[in-house]
């Protein structure tokens, strides 16, 4: 948790809201049980934007992105793109970016939501509408600064001399590729922290880099460039166009061959 609050000191948060999608479409008919219609194998649970609370100190955010979902927990700048998949009877399991469950959505509409520390589920309340930040505006100079801020974070932080950079086209770029650069700056971040929180993963992630670098690509991804670690995103893709800190890290874990990665 102290990690996290000083995170989000350091970074600035955004929220994409588009357009909430409708639930799919009902059969031609409906039942005339109002129970049955509810479970009509036609019928998928609404997602219903908010906030919400879990277990009492669990706050979160969902917000509609396009057919996916965004979720952002308090006291963090990420936003995890969730993926939707129908379940039986109606409901939806939101998914992030590696696989992993995330929420459950009943098809009455009740919320679940599934961490490391409670992996069974903490029903979730929703707590009122919840609205998107204004749009996240990066200069070049304003990029620099969070390069040399993450930096500085990291050798107070984990004792490591870790330099951070971003291609010379993003810093010419527009400021939506620049805020783009910026989330996955922070998201890149927070996943090399998660896998340093081993003393395994620390060694050989120290043993193996000594720069992280910031690239344009064609899909989100890691890639090993000498003593580097290139993380890719996709400008033109939004927020979907990166990868998650949960998926750098994931992919850094196999990468690095650690315990659990086979």
């Amino acid at each position: 948790m102290g990690k996290e609050k000083e995170m989000n000191a350091r970074a600035i948060s955004i929220l994409l809201g588009l357009t909430l999608l409708g639930a799919s479409g009902a059969a031609a008919q409906e039942p005339s049980d109002p129970m049955a219609a509810r479970l009509s194998a036609e019928r998928v649970s609404d997602v219903a934007a908010g906030d919400y609370s879990a277990a009492d100190d669990v706050n979160f955010t969902i917000l509609p992105y396009g057919d996916k979902y965004l979720l952002r927990f308090d006291n963090s700048p990420e936003n995890f793109v969730l993926y939707s998949d129908r379940v039986a009877l109606g409901g939806r399991e939101l998914k992030y970016d590696t696989g992993v469950l995330a929420l459950k959505i009943s098809v009455w509409g009740g919320v679940t939501l599934y961490t490391q520390e409670a992996p069974g589920g903490l029903p979730a309340t929703r707590l009122g509408d919840a609205s998107a930040p204004p749009r996240l505006v990066v200069s070049a100079t304003s990029l620099n600064t969070a390069l040399a801020d993450e930096e500085s974070h990291i050798a107070y932080a984990q004792r490591l001399k870790l330099h951070f950079s971003a291609d010379a086209a993003i810093l010419k770029d527009n400021d939506d590729v620049r805020a783009n650069a910026f989330d996955t700056l922070v998201n890149s971040a927070t996943g090399i922290e998660r896998v340093m929180a081993t003393p395994a993963g620390r060694a050989a992630f120290t043993h193996r880099f000594d720069a992280v670098r910031i690239v344009e690509g064609d899909k989100p991804t890691i890639a090993i460039s000498g003593h580097t670690l290139l993380v890719s995103f996709v400008p033109g893709a939004g927020t979907a166009g990166r990868a998650s800190s949960r998926s750098i890290a994931f992919a850094l874990v196999k990468m690095l061959a650690l315990p659990g990665s086979g």
